[in-house]
């Protein structure tokens, strides 16, 4: 049963036309041909059984004339064409039908009343006036002609059966096309107001982007700057011993260090966000393309007498890009190190499991908080301290997470405040 009311779907999104294809008006004029052309076969069918020949003639006349004007719009997209001659043509039948079909008395005032709601939905904005116009005139002039002539209304309703058929059926007529008419419109409204929400929410996102990446280059680029105008200022003004001038240098290389590497992350990061963040993926042995990295690290962990354990298999092969797979790794490492008190260790692991490879690089340092778990890979956490006064940048674990989203991977932690952190980034691998 499903799968039969899956082939009706589908042949109804056939008719309609894609939503990719065709504009709302379009395919609420193609449901008004569709139910309209239906409607009209059966409805001319009824007329002829009952031998209601006028009215019989005048709805197969109808049928094939929005049959013609149904084809025009779906598959020559001739809408504005279409849309004109139908609203001509729907005035005109409905008050030839008026005259034909018992006058007041009959259904015509119901249709002409649900062809103008049609019409409306379909013709630009600048001509409702005008169809309004015209529907209301029509309206008013048979029904005067009917006051002032009543003998030119005919009533070929051969019994009390034919007309309740007739009555009923306009009523079916005009029930389906408003359900199914505003049920096209409701979907639309809804598909189109997902597509704003999820506008607003990704401009509110880019917004709190763009404020944090403002509050680190404001705070965190200026600092390092103003410490050496102001260590240049202090030479030109008192004299410094030699132990003095050392110590102050050391904190200005490790100010403009830090500042090297908030730069470093804000252009990796700006490139994507500008490219796209265009992958080059291939097949890479993850040892080979980690040593140049871990041994680069082994030299800054030793500044802090840190050991630095790696154990990756030789034959580990790895589905990534070679410079976002690096970027993350230094990013991992350089927040182990950065965190780990002196003579701490570091892990850097790599096992294969169910096709994929997890890299774990676990350290002994502080820990991360509980109330910043949450937080961690975002733009909203603030950027902190390492053991011996390292700056952060607030800005790494955000771009780790997003690259290794982007290679197919994931990325996630574990963490006890004051005992040590352990990250973990899985990969596709061979």
């Amino acid at each position: 049963m499903k799968e039969y009311f899956r082939h009706i779907r589908k042949f109804w999104n056939v008719v309609l036309g894609d939503h990719n294809e065709f504009s709302l008006e379009s395919r609420i004029f193609h449901t008004i041909s569709a139910v309209a052309l239906i409607t009209l076969l059966i409805q001319g069918t009824l007329y002829l059984y009952n031998a209601l020949y006028p009215m019989g003639i005048i709805t197969l006349f109808i049928l094939v004339l929005q049959s013609g004007l149904y084809y025009l719009s779906r598959f020559k997209n001739k809408l504005t064409l279409a849309i004109s001659i139908s609203a001509i043509e729907i005035n005109i039948t409905t008050a030839i039908g008026y005259f034909f079909n018992s006058g007041i008395t009959g259904g015509s005032l119901l249709l002409f009343s649900v062809s103008l709601f049609l019409v409306i939905l379909v013709v630009p904005k600048k001509q409702w006036l005008l169809w309004f116009l015209v529907n209301f005139g029509t309206v008013c002039t048979i029904v005067a002609c009917e006051y002032l002539q009543p003998q030119i209304i005919q009533n070929h309703h051969t019994s009390r059966q034919a007309l309740f058929l007739d009555m009923m059926l306009c009523y079916c007529v005009v029930v389906s096309l408003l359900y199914v008419c505003t049920i096209q419109i409701r979907k639309s409204f809804y598909k189109q107001k997902l597509i704003i929400d999820d506008k607003a929410l990704r401009l509110q996102l880019l917004n709190d982007e763009k404020d944090k990446l403002f509050s680190i280059i404001s705070h965190d680029l200026t600092s390092p700057l103003a410490a050496v105008k102001q260590y240049l200022n202090l030479l030109g003004q008192v004299s410094l011993d030699p132990d003095e001038r050392s110590m102050i240098e050391q904190d200005l290389i490790k100010s403009v260090d830090n500042a090297q590497d908030l730069l470093s992350n804000l252009l990796q990061w700006a490139k994507s966000q500008m490219q796209n963040a265009n992958l080059s993926i291939t097949d890479l042995n993850l040892k080979e393309q980690l040593i140049s990295t871990v041994e680069m690290f082994r030299q800054i962990a030793l500044n802090k007498a840190i050991e630095l354990d790696v154990s990756i298999d030789n034959n580990i092969i790895v589905t990534a890009d070679k410079n976002m797979l690096q970027l993350v790794i230094r990013n991992l490492l350089n927040n182990a190190i950065k965190f780990t008190h002196k003579n701490g260790r570091i892990e850097l692991r790599a096992i294969l499991k169910n096709k994929e490879c997890i890299i774990s690089i676990k350290d002994n340092g502080i820990g991360i908080p509980l109330e910043r778990q949450s937080k961690i890979f975002s733009l909203n956490v603030e950027s902190t301290y390492g053991t011996i006064n390292e700056k952060g940048t607030g800005l790494g674990l955000n771009m780790s997470k997003e690259y290794t989203q982007l290679q197919g991977g994931n990325i996630w932690f574990t963490s006890q405040n004051k005992k040590g952190s352990t990250f973990y980034l899985s990969l596709p691998a061979k």
